[in-house]
């Protein structure tokens, strides 16, 4: 089963440098602690195959930027208050660092992927020409490892790993046979690691378990492993293509599969420029990877006049800027809400109830907003709000 930010604000005067929004978590699963506490769980499955009233929240129910999926929370607020209330449960409320951790985790959700198929796997083995080198618990071939050791590590990472750190032997083998490196396509790496585990599961061994990488650390390697001198220390291009924009928002077998995939180019531009072939020990692959993952996070800076215009079509000054009105709402741009994103999205959620009496009182559909609505809102109220003294 798959289990299952920085967001860049534009700005105002205060803030014209782009800001960091909520921090990167080091264990982007702390946010399931939150989901099944506030009993999201009760209504909400992750994956396909489970039973759910509300909808899965893999794939592109909640995927997107940090703001995305904030927007997306708000427009859920209707039918989750209405399951709520017929079940007599109150609404749960959150903290800011609740919120940036359950935001995390449901961006996090697609990261590992669907199981892997062992029949699939067995052919990628053979027509990706594993098979003329490699052997799987025994066998005739042996011009490379053996990969039934590889049991011991149940995760695709393990392979994509020792795959990475075999690439210039490989690549020396099979130019020597008049060979082509293997390309692989999302889900393979997968298959490959379910056939390697069925294949040769041999004696019984202590399995080695791979954490979720930690996209911080990913950061600092990304940098470390020389990827940034064409990347950028940010990912986002230098003379390098920025792999923001490459869709790299899949599972973790995916992009190292995408890796993989530039290797042997980028093992020619690295030989030219005396760079050493990076290698990866556990955990790092993992680390780079949840790095890479999380860039789409981000949200970009949004439009202050656009975000005046969300503020009043929305109906937001109808009660956050007239204090006479019949049910005025606190002055938002003096409120704290545009402290940071993950401000504005807690205190959006918490208000949500009091918000929704309010529009039924007054006969107004609820203001459903887009990610780009909310950045642009985010943007207006930040330049709104008075500096700090």
């Amino acid at each position: 089963m798959p289990f299952a930010a920085s967001v860049i604000l534009a700005a105002s005067a205060a803030a014209a440098a782009a800001a960091t929004g909520p921090a990167l978590p080091a264990n982007p699963l702390d946010g399931r602690l939150v989901y099944e506490s506030k009993h999201c769980h009760d209504c909400h499955g992750v994956a396909g195959g489970e039973r759910a009233i509300a909808p899965h929240l893999a794939g592109e129910h909640f995927s997107g930027s940090f703001l995305d999926l904030g927007a997306a929370l708000w427009n859920h607020v209707p039918g989750m208050s209405v399951r709520l209330e017929a079940n007599h449960r109150e609404w749960p409320e959150l903290t800011e660092k609740e919120t940036a951790n359950l935001i995390a985790f449901l961006f996090f959700i697609d990261y590992l992927g669907e199981p892997g198929d062992p029949v699939a796997g067995e052919g990628i083995f053979t027509a990706k020409g594993c098979a003329t080198c490699h052997s799987v618990g025994g066998g005739e071939a042996d011009a490379g490892p053996d990969l039934g050791d590889l049991t011991r590590f149940p995760s695709p990472l393990f392979i994509a790993q020792a795959t990475w750190n075999h690439g210039p032997a490989m690549f020396a083998t099979m130019r020597q046979h008049g060979m082509s490196p293997p390309t692989f396509e999302e889900g393979d790496l997968a298959d490959l690691s379910a056939f390697i585990r069925r294949k040769a599961p041999g004696a019984p061994q202590l399995r080695v378990l791979l954490a979720p990488g930690d996209p911080n650390r990913g950061r600092e390697l990304f940098a470390g492993k020389g990827c940034a001198v064409c990347h950028g220390s940010d990912a986002r291009g230098a003379e390098g293509p920025d792999l923001s924009a490459v869709g790299l928002h899949r599972s973790a077998g995916g992009i190292a599969g995408t890796m993989w995939n530039h290797a042997l180019a980028m093992s020619s531009t690295m030989r030219q420029r005396g760079i050493g072939w990076p290698s990866f020990t556990t955990p790092e692959l993992a680390d780079v990877v949840a790095f890479l993952y999380f860039l789409p996070f981000a949200d970009r800076g949004g439009d202050a006049a656009r975000g005046s215009r969300v503020y009043v079509d929305q109906g937001c000054a109808s009660c956050h800027a007239d204090p006479d009105a019949a049910h005025a709402g606190p002055e938002l741009k003096s409120s704290g809400a545009a402290i940071s994103p993950e401000a504005l999205v807690t205190k959006m959620w918490n208000h949500a109830p009091l918000m929704k009496k309010a529009v039924l009182a007054e006969g107004r559909p609820w203001p459903e907003l887009t990610g780009e609505d909310l950045r642009h809102l985010y943007t207006y109220l930040a330049q709104q709000a008075p500096a700090n003294p």
